[in-house]
């Protein structure tokens, strides 16, 4: 989420087998098994559960949301979000509101907290208040607060460069997450990150992402999958899923543009194969399905009313 700057480096390398559907194969599979052809929405409705509360990262409606709070998260419980994973605004945490008042909010609109993002900060960086604390500045402080909401998870959006440079940083960051992890644990919350692209990059002689899974205690830290940029990075989230079950309790569920990879599409309408994907995160320990799409061709509000249509009739 934070750190929207990153670019691409692995472009026109995303053609990941059936990660990556392209459109026309998709419409001939269909053809095949039906007079008429369907709608992505449609083709996911074959046998099986649906994904049950679907959740969004507030992120999504960032260009609406801190103008009109209260309204827009009204709209957003009308569209049939159930679950909110909440991000530093211009006034810091919980947009500036208490806690608790802020989760209250939520529940009276029926909606539920689950999470809130958090940067890493840097070593030299010092926070003013709790409001705009990290992972390296008041992070107690924000443990204390994230606590009063009742939210499960408190996960860091990203990683400053700072803390990736050289095998002994990955070192010192994996201890570092451990130790964030046994705050939470002790004011009963569960510590997670959330991946960019660039932990996909080598740091020595190890992939960054391996490195910092393998060396973290899976009962302190866990994992928010943000699956587009898994893709992004090159690789396939369903040999994550695979590889470290029950590590991924989040997801983020964003599509990618089919004809340009650095952009969002509407979930269903891109390039990533979600009705595959998606029935493998939850076989695998996905406990919540978070939308989040950063760039629209489209009003942001009506992209996340598209977004939830789609998961709706997801199958898992």
């Amino acid at each position: 989420m934070v750190n929207r700057r990153i670019f691409f480096k692995h472009a026109g390398s995303f053609a990941l087998g059936t990660l990556l559907l392209p459109a026309c194969q998709s419409q001939e599979n269909k053809t095949q098994t039906s007079e008429s052809a369907s709608t992505p929405a449609e083709s996911t409705t074959t046998s099986g559960q649906s994904l049950g509360a679907i959740g969004m990262q507030l992120y999504s409606v960032k260009d609406v949301i801190e103008q009109d709070l209260k309204g827009t998260l009204q709209q957003l419980a009308e569209i049939g979000y159930q679950e909110i994973e909440s991000y530093p605004g211009q006034e810091g945490h919980y947009f500036g509101m208490e806690p608790k008042a802020f989760a209250t909010m939520l529940k009276d609109m029926g909606l539920t907290l689950v999470s809130s993002h958090f940067g890493s900060g840097t070593r030299d960086s010092q926070a003013e208040s709790w409001y705009q604390a990290t992972l390296l500045s008041r992070f107690e402080e924000l443990v204390e607060r994230a606590a009063e909401t009742g939210q499960p998870y408190l996960t860091c959006s990203s990683l400053n460069e700072s803390l990736r440079k050289t095998p002994d940083d990955l070192k010192r960051t994996a201890e570092l997450f451990n130790q964030a992890g046994e705050a939470c644990k002790k004011a009963g919350l569960q510590f997670a990150y959330h991946n960019h692209a660039f932990e996909f990059e080598k740091v020595g002689d190890v992939m960054m992402y391996d490195f910092l899974l393998e060396n973290t205690d899976p009962e302190l830290v866990q994992w928010e999958l943000d699956m587009y940029w898994v893709v992004a990075g090159g690789q396939d989230p369903i040999t994550y899923l695979t590889k470290y079950p029950n590590r991924f309790p989040l997801g983020h569920v964003k599509d990618m543009d089919k004809q340009d990879n650095s952009k969002n599409a509407i979930i269903g309408q891109g390039a990533i194969d979600y009705a595959n994907i998606l029935k493998v995160a939850e076989k695998n320990g996905m406990k919540h399905f978070l939308v989040e799409q950063e760039t629209f061709t489209k009003s942001s509000i009506e992209a996340m009313r598209e977004n939830y249509a789609y998961l709706s009739e997801v199958k898992v």
